[in-house]
């Protein structure tokens, strides 16, 4: 991924481009998560454990990178007027992964055998959900991209994840409908096992929003 860095000093440019580094591991717990939901769905137990092991890594990754940006930004002089939205920035990022890693914990932890609920993962508007939530993180990256290039740019990149994110929702009220049809009547702890991923998942694409927010307030104070 190539980003165009604003017009920082020396050590805030390092700083971009470490949060650069970090995001795109972010991007991969997403694309991660995304195969963890199509193993379970498949029974493949290999495929899940080690798609479970990667998100938990990626996760694992993105949070050393987000605690050591944080420390720098609060410890040193940079980025002026906007080190508080710089960290928030950092945080909404980061929550992606920890989203990514909350919901492949609720599919991962206990062993699924309930059949309609394995139907339900691998249906296709479950692959609809999942696939909109990481364009929406990938498309999160596109905007971090369009920095400094003007906001026109941007702010037509922002209104992607936006669309995205509600593509994300809808897909979601779908799976919701299939889960909670009188005609399939899943048990209790199947109703509230895939009710509780649902949620969590699309924690990754409302957080990938969030942090478009926070380039629009970049964008608003002069950056980009």
């Amino acid at each position: 991924m190539k980003f165009n860095l604003p017009s920082f000093g020396g050590r805030e440019k390092l700083i971009l481009k470490s949060l650069y580094e970090d995001f795109s591991i972010v991007q991969q717990a997403a694309t991660d998560f995304g195969a963890l939901v199509s193993a379970v769905a498949l029974k493949d137990v290999q495929g899940t454990s080690d798609d479970f092991q990667k998100v938990l890594e990626d996760e694992k990754h993105a949070d050393e990178f987000h605690r050591q940006l944080s420390e720098q930004i609060a410890e040193g002089a940079f980025f002026g007027g906007i080190r508080e939205d710089m960290i928030n920035l950092l945080e909404k990022t980061d929550n992606i992964a920890d989203s990514a890693k909350g919901a492949a914990r609720l599919i991962e932890a206990e062993e699924i055998l309930d059949d309609f609920a394995l139907a339900l993962l691998g249906s296709e508007q479950m692959k609809a959900f999942i696939g909109d939530i990481i364009a929406t993180v990938d498309a999160l990256g596109s905007v971090l991209e369009a920095f400094n290039l003007g906001r026109q740019e941007i702010l037509s990149r922002v209104t992607k994840v936006e669309e995205l994110e509600e593509s994300a929702d809808a897909d979601k009220d779908a799976v919701s409908t299939q889960l909670f049809s009188k005609e399939h009547r899943p048990d209790a702890v199947t109703v509230i096992q895939i009710r509780d991923f649902l949620l969590v998942a699309d924690n990754i694409a409302d957080n990938a929003e969030d942090a478009s927010d926070v380039v629009l307030i970049l964008v608003a104070k002069g950056y980009g």
